[in-house]
Formats: C-alpha cells, sequence, structure tokens
C-alpha cells in the first residue's frame, strides 16, 4: 500500500473521541491520527476490526462520520506508516 493508493480508497470514518478515526476500507482497516485534534496526521494499517479495537481500547462506540475518499478527508500530506 503507497500513500496515493490508499488516498484514493473510500473509507467508513468512526471518530474515537480523540484524536485517532477508525477508518474501514475494502484494502483493510487503518487507524488516522487527526492533527485538527493534536494528532501527527499519521495513518496505520491495523489488523483487527473495529468492534475488537474500540473494545480493547475499553470504548463502548465511536461517532460515525461517514464513507469518504480518504485524501478528501485526511488531505493528500499524511504519513502512512508501515509495521
Amino acid at each position: 500500500m503507497t500513500e496515493e493508493k490508499l488516498a484514493g480508497l473510500v473509507g467508513e470514518f468512526t471518530w474515537l473521541w480523540s484524536d485517532e478515526f477508525f477508518i474501514e476500507t475494502k484494502a483493510g482497516n487503518f487507524l488516522w491520527s487527526d492533527p485538527d485534534y493534536g494528532g501527527d496526521n499519521s495513518i496505520h494499517m491495523i489488523s483487527c476490526s473495529y468492534t475488537d479495537f474500540i473494545k480493547n481500547i475499553g470504548l463502548d462506540y465511536g461517532r460515525d462520520k461517514g464513507k469518504h475518499f480518504i485524501g478528501d478527508y485526511c488531505g493528500n500530506q499524511f504519513s502512512l506508516v508501515k509495521t
């Protein structure tokens, strides 16, 4: 996955009541650290589902922010962190 390919994907965004958004796509799931909320504008690929992720961090739910092209919602200056 490259930043360019990721920017062109449509993702289902869920705000996690912090600087983080969970993004579900057909190519996998990601966690975005939103700079508007104090994050570093990085996007990390994660291997768990939304349900498992919020359970692991102790949340009951996040706030649905809808479906968007990742590049439109996050901007094209994010950094993709590959782990």
